[in-house]
């Protein structure tokens, strides 16, 4: 049975991978980009989007925290992930899918209310993500156009279903992951349907560097914003990533790792 519902899931996110294959020309000075192998000791090459990888895996612990009126801490015991990565002409990208267990509201204390998230396609506590592979940032102006890149590690930037960076961009795309909708007779001034809207970054636990070849990706979603770059076809530029949970800011936050099927993955510069 689990094997069925990854096959249902990945042959869903293939149909939104076919989608996006033309979402961005190619440029000059691109990256970074995700590269796969075979073989330990093969150089690799770029995953292309006609033939982009499968992954799966799972998470630790996830916290939505965020403000409804009032403080909300909501809280999973995991996720079920599955997935592709491939490169367009700007960088890497990964659609993701997310199956979450039950959600447990950790404060306020209430009784009798549930929450549960939907995403657009009205799935029952799944989300859908893309990601834009990207670099760390400390704000300043020389990281923006070091090259090559030194000080700085390869992130995802996580965007909105649907959403894409596209050639020229100057920003990143706005939009909404999903909807958390409160119901029963507790909930009080928590009854009612929120968005969660905005963009988060997975920071690369393991491995951590550019050019380390490995079969599984362990990043974490942090707490507040974070300074990130992406390449728009033209330039480096540089953003603050955030979330919004009902118009307020919000944080996701959360270990997983994800497991290629066939191939080693690595992230290179260029």
């Amino acid at each position: 049975m689990l094997l069925k519902v990854r096959v249902i899931a990945l042959g869903f996110l293939a149909l939104l991978v076919v989608g996006a294959i033309a979402s961005a020309a190619s440029s000059a000075n691109p990256g970074p980009f995700w590269n796969h192998r075979e073989k330990t000791g093969e150089n690799g090459l770029k995953i292309s989007a006609q033939a982009p990888e499968a992954f799966y895996g799972t998470g630790g612990p996830q916290e939505l925290k965020g403000n409804v009126g009032i403080p909300v801490i909501l809280r999973t015991a995991g996720v079920k992930i599955t997935g592709f990565i491939w490169n367009n002409g700007l960088q890497g990208q990964i659609k993701l899918r997310l199956k979450y267990p039950p959600i447990t509201i950790i404060e306020p204390i209430v009784k009798e209310c549930q929450p549960e998230v939907f995403s657009q396609v009205g799935a029952h506590n799944v989300v859908y993500s893309e990601g834009h592979l990207a670099w760390t940032w400390n704000g300043e102006e020389p990281q923006r156009s070091e090259q090559p890149v030194l000080n700085q590690k390869p992130a995802i930037i996580f965007v909105p279903p649907g959403t894409q960076i596209q050639q020229g961009a100057t920003a990143l795309p706005t939009g909404t992951f999903a909807e958390v909708k409160f119901t029963g007779a507790g909930c009080g001034v928590l009854a009612g349907t929120f968005p969660v809207t905005g963009t988060t970054v997975g920071k690369l636990i393991q491995p951590a560097n550019k050019e380390e070849w490995s079969n599984t990706f362990t990043f974490a979603t942090p707490e507040g914003k974070v300074k990130q770059h992406f390449w728009n076809g033209i330039e480096f530029r540089g953003v603050e990533t955030g979330l919004t949970f009902a118009g307020n800011p919000a944080s996701l936050i959360g270990e997983n790792t994800i497991e290629t099927i066939r191939q080693e993955i690595s992230i290179f510069e260029k």
